[in-house]
């Protein structure tokens, strides 16, 4: 207990230090001390929290269709409202660091909105997962409890990029309050060269990436998801593992398309199955290109990089250095295309999930202080 004790106590000191220098701040800084110590191990900090702050309200709800879980703090309104776009992960909303946060958030004062878009959960990212996160955002809006008609975005993963995309929709841009991405990616057709070839394109190269393979595994759900007929579909989803058979990284997530006939399968079937099986990176760029014109147009609707020029509310983003799925490269592109964005690169993120240590104070900081900016521009 002796070294998590000193991490809280740090991560007040910091917290404090903060407060006195940027007076505009404080009551964001407070806020970030309540929502990182719902979600940092550290049990005093949290302890002490859950004393002198109200006992969140979570609901099973239905937002816009999609089920969700909405967090409401205590007393009665209005606040600031916040939606928080998840990972693929089998739980969902149901994940105990998603629970966490979104107590950690509404513990601080904001009315939060998690909710499972369709085919999030199995790692199946679609024009249907982005619609429904959009919706959601929209009608979360007018929850009882919502303040001002105007929500902000957080998302991590994934669900950064959704947010991403989902905050530059005409119907939502003008009430969005800030957008924080925690590693997202900057374009579908990254995230299938990462899981195909190892790679991502920069600056008319490429680089060499080890993504976990996991990652290969939602790439490949979310391609076939996006085929035109229900029957190849199911057939060559049911050949893949769902989300919740495998780990971080699964031997071969594939192997069930490898043995595959392909007679039978449709020319758009063919080419969805030859890109996820290619290992060549000199022919990547010729697969992709023969893939259905369909499905190349809903990569580029679910692509940040595609929407980021639209985007009006301030963008937080924050990776770390190496992250294990998202190169920092992928935020750092983002913040270029973005006009009002900043980047925090900190090793108390492990992807998605933030981890404190002593030995890392100056990178809580680091975390701190984008907490901080994201709850000042959210309120």
């Amino acid at each position: 207990m002796r070294p998590l004790r000193l991490i809280a106590l740090t991560y007040v000191a910091v917290g404090v230090l903060a407060a006195i220098l940027f007076r505009s701040t404080i009551a964001a800084q407070a806020d970030a001390v309540v929502v990182l110590s719902a979600v940092l191990e550290t049990p005093v900090l949290t302890w002490v929290v859950e004393r002198v702050t109200d006992e969140p309200r979570i609901e099973d709800a239905v937002v816009a269709g999609v089920p969700a879980a909405v967090v409401r703090p205590g007393g009665s309104g209005p606040w600031p409202v916040i939606v928080f776009v998840n990972g693929v992960t089998p739980r969902g909303r149901g994940h105990p660091d998603v629970r966490a946060l979104a107590r950690g958030l509404a513990r601080a004062g904001y009315l939060v909105v998690v909710p499972d878009p369709p085919g999030l959960a199995d790692g199946e990212i679609t024009v249907r997962t982005l619609a429904a996160t959009t919706a959601v955002a929209n009608e979360a809006t007018a929850l009882s409890g919502a303040r001002e008609g105007r929500v902000g975005f957080l998302g991590v993963s994934v669900g950064g990029s959704l947010a991403l995309v989902a905050a530059a929709d005409p119907r939502l841009a003008g009430r969005v309050t800030v957008v924080a991405a925690i590693a997202p990616y900057a374009g579908l057709t990254d995230v299938f060269r990462l899981a195909t070839i190892g790679s991502y394109a920069a600056d008319g190269r490429l680089v060499r990436y080890d993504s976990a393979g996991y990652l290969t595994l939602v790439a490949a759900r979310s391609l076939v998801a996006s085929l035109a007929s229900a029957r190849e579909r199911h057939e060559l989803l049911a050949a893949l593992p769902t989300t919740d058979e495998v780990g971080e990284n699964p031997p071969d997530p594939l192997a069930g398309l490898r043995g595959r006939p392909r007679r039978g399968l449709s020319p758009h079937a063919r080419a969805v199955l030859a890109l996820l099986l290619n290992r060549d990176p000199a022919r990547f760029d010729e697969l992709y290109a023969a893939l259905p014109p369909e499905v190349r147009t809903a990569n580029a609707r679910l692509s940040p990089r595609t929407t980021a020029a639209r985007l009006r509310a301030p963008v937080e983003l924050a990776s770390a250095p190496e992250d294990k799925y998202f190169p920092l490269a992928a935020s750092e592109e983002l913040a270029r295309l973005v006009g009002d964005a900043r980047v925090t690169v900190t090793t108390t993120l492990e992807h998605a999930v933030p981890d404190a240590s002593l030995a890392g104070i100056a990178d809580l900081a680091r975390f701190d202080a984008f907490a901080v900016r994201v709850l000042e521009r959210a309120d």
